[in-house]
């Protein structure tokens, strides 16, 4: 999937990883790859090692295929030593190392989004909108950690006028590693909510994590986008001199209000700007939009500028699951929002539902939230206790979600299984109806979705 041009001279490696640690390295190598099956002829490959995998098993294949430099870890660097090579401690490291050399290369704007929820589609659609005006280059997808954040800033060439780079966390400290590594101009942080607890512990620790971007660009004297509607990241306001604040707050740099067609798609003004349709869905979405203007204003784009940029955004085709898609199945709409969830994204996504003009019945169907580690039973049962009181019908799926449910008073209808939960669905809805499936990714409830339009 990923894949460069990026040159490396021997003079910069040797730079880069100390005299002792290269050896028989030729003059140049183009491109870096992780992958042999993706590799091409004169690129370095990296010996990657992960829980199911050892690069350190693919150096026969990557010599055969024309590596020009191995990078081995010191340890397993007992064979092909008269062979180009490397030797590193860590080759997860010397990879960020590389990323990062070549991210100094160039001297342009820079923006790295990070959060507990939503960072992928703001990325998306920041990059949408920055793209409009600056060839962009944007992370894929979220690959967003030590190993995507590296190989997408490897993907930098002297064409691209901007970067829009997600950088996620599973654990304390990695934000502040990517930080270093994609050295932003400008960062962005779009919530602080309860994710990955089972490491970052509880909602202060995720503050620590996330606002590492900010303490990066207070200390190298980037700018600060800080969303005051978020009541931990509002306080961050002052972080540094040219920081830009945004959200529905009135006081904001970049202030605006919103309200909805029947379509669900967002009409926002921005105060003193501009008013403008957003041809995408949902409460979220509506957020995006905000901190994509904010991030816009923050590179210097004019208010017609931005007009046209969100004018022109296309929601992306849900793919069996989605964020926030709407569909229209016969007489009933569907409120897609598949990708993934937390107590935050659950919260908008119900929002949403009950923003909704509905005719008929608001009907949720709630799937678990992964990884909020000992919060997980209290996170659940409150979202459930939230969830009834805003739905007609609230149908819960997932032994997270079965387990708390038993331990408060609520008409939430508890399913065993998907099919459950379809056939449930298919002899209660009604004309007019607008039914939200949510979940985490890996309650894969995008098969209640095609359930549900199989059995129109």
């Amino acid at each position: 999937m990923f894949s460069n041009t990026t040159e490396f001279t021997r003079a910069e490696l040797t730079e880069l990883f100390g005299s002792d640690s290269v050896f028989l390295l030729p003059e140049f190598a183009r491109g870096v790859s992780t992958d042999t099956r993706t590799l091409i002829a004169g690129n370095i490959f990296i010996a990657l090692r992960g829980e199911r995998f050892d690069g350190h098993d693919r150096l026969g294949d990557a010599i055969a295929k024309g590596a020009a430099i191995l990078i081995v870890d010191k340890e397993l660097s007992t064979e092909h030593t008269s062979y180009p090579h490397i030797t590193v401690g860590n080759t997860l490291h010397a990879l960020g190392l590389l990323g990062q050399f070549h991210r100094k290369r160039f001297s342009i704007p820079v923006l790295a989004i990070a959060g507990a929820a939503g960072k992928t589609s703001t990325k998306d659609l920041t990059a949408h909108v920055l793209g409009t005006k600056f060839n962009t280059l944007k992370t894929r997808a979220n690959f967003n950690n030590q190993i995507g954040v590296p190989l997408t800033l490897l993907e930098l060439t002297p064409e691209h006028q901007a970067a829009v780079i997600e950088i996620g966390t599973n654990e304390p400290g990695e934000i502040e590693i990517l930080a270093r590594m994609t050295a932003p101009t400008h960062g962005l942080i779009t919530n602080i909510g309860k994710e990955h607890l089972e490491k970052l512990i509880d909602l202060d620790g995720v503050e620590r994590e996330e606002t590492a971007l900010f303490r990066y660009l207070h200390d190298s004297g980037g700018i600060a986008l800080v969303n005051c509607d978020d009541e931990r990241l509002k306080k961050y306001r002052d972080t540094t001199p040219g920081t830009i604040t945004f959200g529905m707050d009135s006081s904001a740099t970049v202030a605006a209000s919103v309200h909805f067609t029947y379509e669900l798609h967002p009409i926002l003004t921005f105060t003193n700007r501009f008013e403008v349709e957003f041809p995408a869905f949902g409460y979220a979405a509506a957020l995006n939009a905000i901190a994509a203007v904010a991030a816009g204003v923050a590179v210097g784009m004019t208010s017609d500028e931005l007009t046209e940029a969100l004018e022109s955004y296309e929601q992306p085709p849900a793919h069996g699951y989605g964020r926030m898609n709407v569909e229209q199945v016969q007489d009933t709409i569907l409120l897609n929002d598949c990708y993934n969830a937390n107590p935050d994204s659950m919260r908008i996504a119900l929002k949403t539902l009950t923003l909704f003009p509905a005719v008929g019945k608001r009907i949720a169907v709630l799937g678990d939230m992964r990884e909020l580690g000992a919060a997980a039973a209290d996170e659940h049962a409150a979202l459930i206790t939230e969830a009834a009181e805003c739905t007609d019908i609230l149908l819960l799926l997932g032994d997270e979600m079965l387990s708390a449910a038993q331990g408060i008073t609520s008409t939430a209808i508890c399913t065993n299984s998907k099919q459950e939960c379809i056939d449930y669905l298919l002899t209660h809805r009604a004309e007019g109806d607008v039914i939200l499936v949510k979940g985490s990714r890996g309650m894969a409830l995008e098969d209640i979705i095609e359930g549900l339009v199989g059995g129109r």
